[in-house]
């Protein structure tokens, strides 16, 4: 008497894509950003075809196009970010006693 066969491991799923064309910021066109990722020099770059924008970051062998994509988006998001004048300001006296 032999050995029961082994079941055949089921095949693997194929992984999802991530994009590498995005929407742009300034102009609005529909997938007209693309991402370049230079790993020997750590940087990806990001240029939208119809405007002319373009941005650029540093990137780790993690990194993925979607990243440097977020990363224009945050750094878009910082420069028009306006604090109300409401606001406390994020320095605060200290009173000693």
């Amino acid at each position: 008497m032999g050995r029961r066969r082994a079941a055949a491991k089921p095949p693997a799923k194929p992984r999802q894509k991530l994009d590498t064309m995005f929407n742009c910021l300034f102009c609005s066109s529909l997938k007209a950003v693309e991402v370049k990722m230079v790993r020997l020099e750590k940087i990806g770059f990001l240029k939208c075809r119809v405007c002319s924008a373009n941005f650029s970051s540093a990137i780790t062998y993690l990194s993925e196009a979607v990243d440097v994509y977020s990363d224009w988006v945050d750094k878009c998001a910082e420069a028009n970010y306006e604090p109300e004048a409401d606001e406390p300001s994020a320095k605060k006296s200290k009173v000693s006693e």
